[in-house]
């Protein structure tokens, strides 16, 4: 079943109210935009690749990102 506007909401809407207020906040600065420059997103990214491989961030494991559990 393709995920609709619908679905989202309702699943949304089914999050405990500090989950909601993240998402709602995360949906609302998504519509402000990126002000970085390409040079700018592009060091951010070389540096954390660099945490990555260095060790200084260990990430995170799979089951940690995809972990579906309340």
């Amino acid at each position: 079943m393709p995920v609709t506007n619908v679905v989202m909401a309702e699943e949304a809407l089914a999050l405990p109210p500090a989950e909601r207020a993240d998402l709602a906040k995360l949906l609302i600065d998504s519509l402000e935009g990126d002000q970085r420059t390409d040079e700018q997103i592009r060091a951010e990214l070389a540096r954390r690749l660099e945490e990555l491989r260095s060790g200084a961030d260990t990430g995170l494991a799979f089951d940690q990102v995809f972990d579906r559990r309340p």
